[in-house]
């Protein structure tokens, strides 16, 4: 064993949160910035050997500053893909990496921002399959995002009276667990979102202390292990038994409240049994961790912080842990397989699961049968299956930890801790049992013959009961009333079948269940990188000045493109596409059905929207095909390169590297803009950074120096919506304000891209006079755009801006202005209603007290005269 504490990765705030990614060459932490969330994607390789250490120039990947709020919690997708993120700003963010050809660098984009919380968000979880992300929030709900159609909600769960603080997915795939200050952990139905379990007693006396509640649920699903919970007034972590959702046993030992549980993703032989490995850490800033088979910690690790754990993340080989402290450093611990055992196979493990659930563990599925002949098949079948399970292969998984040893580090980066094994100061817990309710463990023998047992959805605990049990377990009682369990006989684990069990991969976007396409997802995929977007064959310099755009149409769902050497590849809005660029064939998946086409020149922009497709070329050639794969448009050459295309409703957006933009309508079949030049907001240190396009028509586009711009066609130019040197401390607001908006009428994203820097270089008075011009702008954009609802937005901002800087002649004089104006009507509404919602917004500020004085009376007046 190894502790490895490098300086390096050391913030003078807080670490909220850390993740180490899948391919386990990198992790991400969250934590505090300099007036902003920050989190910071790092170089593993460096932390856990020195030779990397002293090799590696720039040890941080990436730093990501976009929250305007204390990251909370940062979770790599399953996948590797995406990377999660939950902040104090009410948001989640999905971000995704961006290769570009010829370039080692990696950098990240936001992709998406998930808003629908009402306070703090606290924790995140993404589900085995990675169809849904789940966030937990101090507003005492918890958020279920589709991650098929992102920022789709799915569901919002509001069973807690409390702040939710932890939130876990159930590995077999059909529960979901939260903990919450309202001292309850509480258990869902993936089925219908409703209740299954509420477990309360071990919560009573506990108190609202911890900063987060993060749980842990075993790798076999057979066991959640809550956070903070109490026991004859000590604080210990809860084992809740899957068979009944009772607390029967916990983990004892630490001396104040536990805030952190991470099991290890892996299933380990141990003394010829299998076993799960877990974390234990919180606010005693200590961290043990444990073996299910065993009596007392495997280890236990003191004074390697000076402040609470907040949280913890195996590494993918399970041989590693990553852990971050409120003092802001982090840690590294190195095991080996003589200290925790062999992982077990990914056939054991699916065998092991296999016979607690059943041949489906992952997710439920039910088929009719129609045919009564096909009924007797599958009973044949079924059998057939049951005959082939083989006993424990026996098979000892690659030792890799020896690939990550070195020489000792030096003293600079490894501290020299004392390793306490089955520390005494751990009193003994409850005893766990091996890895199976009741405590039973495993013989060296294996029946001939498995009997099988379907596990299907109910809300009553006696369906999770676990099949093959041999007998109940002898419970002894020792002298000091402390509960000791005998361990009896189980059978062995189940091999499903001799071929190793590959990781499921999944489309970006996977089909609803059920659907045939949805069957079909295990066809082979081109190999990926970390890559999400590729400029394919486009010059360097136009590649340097025109960055790929990293987010869509805000109507549109997520649309990631990878390219695999020649060939590119996307799912959109739940179609798959697939490009060769060596044959120049373009193969398309949609609702269970695919066709082919040719194209004339190599692909370099896939997009699709409701009713198209678009297939965008290197000579400048594009392809728009509605649903059925018949083409829309003649194939149209719009005179150079396309690097980016967008289609939202009839209307297709393309950016060509000389640099313009078009705009065609495809269902009237015309051009609606026609090579507008974006050559002016171009250079070499200023890109385009996104392109988006309303189902109207209005296209908008974001650089990457925070300025934003809508076309106006009435006025035949760009119009700025979005500037770099504004006041940040507005953003935040305005985001809400506008997530918040219940017209569905708002035709363009006017709020800018990204926010604002919180460094300006502006003295305050120029920046506060900026922001009150791009505040007035942006109403008169919506205007121009006949955007109503966003036209009312933006004035309310207007109102509560100068209202928080106390601008009252510029507060007073608008106001009167419009409540003078012959219109009974304002941007759609009653004027006077609209304008009673206004003075409210006055009132917030006493000392604007006059301004409100007056103008209620004007409009009590003007109310009097209709």
């Amino acid at each position: 064993m190894r502790i490895i504490k490098p300086a390096w990765v050391r913030s003078k705030e807080p670490l909220f949160s850390c993740d180490v990614h899948p391919d386990g060459r990198k992790f991400a932490t969250g934590g505090q910035g300099e007036g902003t969330g920050r989190i910071t994607i790092w170089h593993l390789a460096p932390v856990v050997r020195q030779k990397a250490e002293k090799s590696t120039f720039n040890k941080s990947i990436a730093t990501l500053e976009h929250h305007q709020g204390c990251v909370n919690c940062v979770r790599w997708s399953n996948d590797g893909i995406f990377l999660g993120s939950a902040s104090d700003d009410k948001s989640v963010m999905i971000w995704g990496s961006v290769r570009y050809e010829g370039s080692d660098s990696e950098t990240y984009k936001c992709l998406h921002i998930l808003r629908g919380h009402d306070g703090d968000v606290l924790d995140l979880a993404w589900s085995n399959n990675d169809q849904y992300i789940a966030s937990s929030s101090i507003d005492n709900t918890v958020i279920v995002w589709s991650c098929q159609n992102f920022p789709e909600k799915l569901t919002t769960i509001k069973g807690h009276n409390g702040m939710v603080k932890g939130v876990v997915w159930d590995p077999i795939g059909r529960y979901l667990a939260t903990q919450s200050t309202d001292k309850t952990l509480r258990v869902w139905r993936m089925s219908d979102w409703q209740e299954e379990a509420k477990i309360s007693d071990p919560f009573v006396k506990c108190g609202g202390t911890t900063t987060v509640l993060r749980i842990g649920w075993s790798p076999d699903g057979q066991y959640i292990v809550s956070s903070h919970a109490m026991n004859n007034e000590g604080p210990v972590a809860k084992i809740i038994e899957r068979e009944d959702w009772k607390a029967r046993m916990d983990f004892v030992g630490h001396r104040r409240a536990i805030e952190s549980v991470r099991f290890n993703p892996h299933l380990f032989h141990y003394n010829k049994r299998p076993v799960s490995c877990v974390a234990i850490a919180g606010r005693d800033s200590s961290i043990s961790v444990w073996l299910t088979a065993l009596k007392r910690p495997l280890f236990v690790l003191h004074d390697v912080f000076s402040s609470s754990v907040l949280d913890m993340s195996w590494t993918p080989d399970g041989y590693g842990l990553v852990i971050c402290s409120l003092d802001g450093s982090l840690a590294y611990i190195e095991l080996n397989s003589s200290e925790i055992g062999k992982t077990l196979s990914p056939q054991q493990t699916a065998g092991l699961r296999t016979s607690l659930y059943g041949s489906l563990t992952t997710q439920e599925k039910f088929t009719i049968i129609e045919n009564p002949d096909l009924v007797e098949d599958d009973e044949d079948k079924q059998e057939n299956d049951e005959e082939s399970l083989s006993s424990d292969s026996e098979e000892e998984p690659m030792d890799t930890s020896d690939e990550l040893s070195t020489e000792a580090s030096a003293k600079s980066r490894e501290s020299t801790l004392q390793m306490k094994h089955n520390h005494n100061g751990f009193a003994t817990p409850q005893h766990f049992g091996n890895h199976f309710p009741n405590g039973n463990s495993f013989p060296s023998s294996v029946p001939d013959k498995l009997s099988l047992r379907f596990e299907k959805p109910s809300s009553s605990p006696a369906s999770h009961t676990v099949s093959n049990v041999a007998s109940k377990q002898v419970e002894t009682t020792t002298k000091d009333g402390r509960r000791r369990i005998m361990p009896m006989t189980l059978k062995e684990v189940p091999v499903v079948s001799s071929k190793p069990v590959q990781p499921q991969k999944r489309a970006l976007l996977t089909p609803a269940p059920g659907s045939t396409a949805h069957k079909n997802n295990s066809s082979s995929v081109p190999p990926t990188k970390n890559s999400v977007v590729t400029l394919n064959d486009v010059p360097a310099k136009l590649s340097s000045r025109l960055n790929v755009p990293n987010k869509s149409s805000s109507t549109l769902p997520l649309k990631q493109v990878v390219e695999s050497k020649d060939k590119l590849f996307a799912v959109i809005n739940g179609c798959r596409i697939e490009v060769d660029n060596k044959t120049n064939l373009v193969n398309f998946t949609l609702g269970g059905k695919s066709w082919k086409t040719v194209l004339y020149s190599k692909a370099t922009s896939l997009s699709a929207g409701e009713e198209y497709l678009i297939v965008g070329c290197q000579d400048g050639t594009l392809h728009v095909y509605n649903k059925q794969g018949i083409l829309a448009l003649p194939v149209l050459n719009v005179g150079a390169g396309i690097v980016k295309s967008v289609v939202n409703g009839n209307f297709v957006v393309v950016v060509t590297n000389t640099p313009t933009l078009s705009i065609w309508d495809v269902a009237g079949k015309k051009n609606v803009l026609k090579d507008e030049s974006l050559a002016s907001f171009l250079s070499e240190k200023q890109s385009i950074s996104s392109l988006e396009i309303s189902k109207e028509g209005n296209v908008t586009i974001g650089l990457s120096n925070h300025t934003s711009y809508c076309y106006s066609f009435s006025l035949c130019a760009w119009m700025m919506i979005g500037h770099h040197q504004l006041d940040a401390s507005w953003y935040k607001e305005l985001q809400t304000n506008k997530h918040n908006t219940s017209s569905p009428q708002v035709l363009t994203p006017l709020l800018p891209s990204h926010p604002p820097s919180s460094h300006s270089s502006l003295p305050p008075e120029s920046l506060h006079l900026n922001t009150l011009l791009m505040l007035e702008q942006h109403i008169l954009v919506a205007e121009n755009l006949d955007s109503l609802p966003e036209s009312r937005l933006w004035l309310s901002s207007l109102v509560r801006y100068m209202t928080i800087q106390q601008e009252e002649d510029r507060l007073h004089s608008l106001l009167q202005r419009l409540i003078s104006s012959t219109n009974r009507t304002l941007y759609g509404e009653d004027k006077l209603v609209v304008l009673k919602e206004l003075l409210k917004i006055v009132a917030t500020n006493v000392n604007c007290q006059r301004v409100y004085s007056d103008l209620k009376q004007q409009l009590e007046w003007a109310q009097s005269m209709r």
